[in-house]
């Protein structure tokens, strides 16, 4: 048997045209790239500080209530807004709320220890009449600064009611008083020389024996000299009525401001006294002798500090 051949296959012929091959290269960075990134990492960075500038110190304030504070609220020192505040929840034990709260840039000081926050709310009393503007308008929360160069805090309790009053200015002088009874002082009552107020109630409590009470009072700087070891004083306020076989029926008065508001009212005598210790104490009579209200003794006032004048500019 006769073997046949293997047919091959027959190539195409040659027409000298190659099928060109596709080379895939790596594309290199251009240098050149660099100056659009910088510009824009430059710019970012710019306004990132640009922002932290603008922004101030985050606190929060632990309040026993919201009291009409939300988001937006102001923060108010002075009639000034300082602050805003950003989130208002509740404490993770359900007994009060968190205010969180970011300061302006101008008044990070504010953030240090010994700041007192509290919600301003309508206060109308006998002894003031307060925060009627938020009868209207929206609540605020108004804070009392810590001392100057206080170290930095974050987190604050939040009072229930305002300071008092402001802590007493350098060179006033805090009075301590003993009466039976408070009547109808309260913090914030003013003190009065010749029916001039010259200071106020800072305090009142009980005496350690429980037997009376204890009243403290600051006098302004500027006449921190009226009071002296033997000054008295005495409520003032209210109108008294004396009645005389002889002399009649007696109005008396004090001014106006002591008829509305409750204060204490004092006098020295024509030979002034030394200056009060800080364990003078002094008794509060509810009437005033006749002989006090006649006392005229010529003391010369702490003078105030005088204004300095504008610098003169040099062209």
């Amino acid at each position: 048997m006769t073997d046949q051949p293997t047919t091959q296959p027959t190539p195409p012929p040659d027409t000298g045209d190659a099928i060109p091959l596709a080379v895939v290269r790596p594309r290199r960075f251009s240098v050149t790239w660099l100056i659009p990134i910088g510009a824009l990492l430059l710019v970012a960075g710019l306004l990132f500080a640009h922002l932290a500038r603008e922004r101030g110190p985050t606190i929060t304030i632990r309040f026993a209530d919201a009291g009409g504070i939300e988001p937006g609220s102001e923060i108010v020192h002075r009639g000034l807004s300082v602050g805003v505040v950003r989130d208002v929840r509740l404490t993770d034990d359900m007994t009060g709320v968190l205010a969180t709260a970011e300061l302006a840039p101008h008044a990070a000081a504010i953030a240090g220890e010994g700041s007192a926050f509290w919600i301003v709310r309508p206060e109308i009393s006998l002894e003031r009449i307060a925060g009627l503007e938020t009868l209207l308008g929206p609540q605020y929360i108004a804070v009392r600064p810590a001392p100057p160069g206080a170290p930095r805090a974050s987190r604050f309790e939040g009072l229930d009611a305002p300071p008092a009053i402001a802590p007493p200015a350098d060179g006033s002088i805090r009075v301590t008083l003993r009466a039976p009874r408070l009547g109808g002082l309260a913090p914030g009552s003013p003190v009065l020389y010749r029916d001039i107020p010259v200071g106020a109630v800072r305090s009142a409590d009980l005496a350690p024996d429980a037997t009376g009470i204890i009243i403290t009072a600051d006098i302004q700087p500027r006449f921190a000299p009226l009071v002296r070891d033997n000054s008295r004083f005495w409520r003032a306020g209210g109108v008294g009525v004396d009645f005389g076989l002889f002399s009649g029926l007696t109005v008396r008065a004090d001014s106006l401001s002591s008829v509305i508001h409750a204060a204490i009212a004092f006098a020295t005598p024509k030979r002034p006294g030394a200056p009060p210790t800080d364990a003078t104490v002094f008794d509060l009579a509810d009437t005033p002798d006749n002989d006090w209200l006649e006392w005229a003794p010529q003391i010369k006032l702490t003078p105030e500090p005088a204004l300095s004048p504008n610098p003169t500019i040099a062209p």
